[in-house]
């Protein structure tokens, strides 16, 4: 099965689908723009074609190219594809397996995990590289990963970003009320739950809890001094 978004515009679309033999690989176009890409997607899942994706249930890879996500962009495209009910992702990041398969080039992006449930009391998980948690991680829950935590739902638990050492790291929730936040090897608690989506990070070594709609101002310096640093 080959799916082609193409059929929808005559333009070249921001969003690609192409079939695989465990499922459907949705290619974004890492040059589209954020909003005119999330509306084409919406289009293409929920408009007048998306009967082309009922039916049993299917397994997606999302790979979206070496664009640097936002946490509220990564929001804003997972969250379409959660709305399907068919739709089991399993896998999501720049250069996915399937996407290498696929074009048979090799790609330098950090690992991207999707993690589906909740994460109960006194349970570990780790992670090699960014994850995102699609549930709850409830009290005693313990997240760890060498990159970024993004956790669609509520943060009650502990989470360690950058457990490697990685200072730029970052924790986002949907609802931030962690019992313990570590990024690299700085601990702090989080205020109590609010209903904004807010996110963890380090400035000058102390721990800073900001609402996400500041997370764009922020970014640009990260990037800004990840890119020094390479030099």
């Amino acid at each position: 099965m080959i799916v082609n978004s193409e059929t929808l515009s005559d333009a070249k679309p921001p969003v690609t689908v192409k079939g695989t033999r465990d499922g459907l690989l949705f290619l974004l176009d890492e040059q589209a723009d954020m909003d005119h890409l999330c509306e084409y997607l919406h289009s293409l899942l929920f408009g007048e074609t998306a009967s082309i994706f009922d039916g049993p249930v299917i397994e997606v890879v999302v790979d979206y190219g070496k664009r640097a996500l936002t946490p509220e962009e990564a929001w804003r495209i997972l969250g379409q594809f959660q709305a399907r009910d068919n739709f089991l992702i399993k896998s999501w990041g720049g250069g996915t397996d399937a996407r290498q398969s696929m074009f048979q080039r090799k790609s330098s992006a950090r690992a991207q995990h999707i993690y589906h449930g909740l994460v109960r009391s006194g349970q570990p998980l780790m992670f090699d590289g960014d994850v995102v948690i699609i549930g709850d991680v409830n009290p005693s829950g313990h997240v760890q990963a060498t990159g970024d935590i993004y956790v669609f739902g509520r943060l009650l638990g502990i989470a360690h970003a950058g457990m490697h050492g990685d200072t730029t790291a970052i924790i986002a929730a949907a609802e931030f009320a962690p019992m313990q936040l570590r990024i690299a090897d700085v601990i702090s608690r989080a205020p109590q739950l609010k209903a904004t989506m807010e996110y963890a990070y380090l400035m000058d070594n102390q721990m800073m809890v900001a609402e996400m709609k500041q997370f764009m101002t922020w970014n640009k310096a990260r990037r800004r001094h990840t890119n020094q640093e390479r030099r």
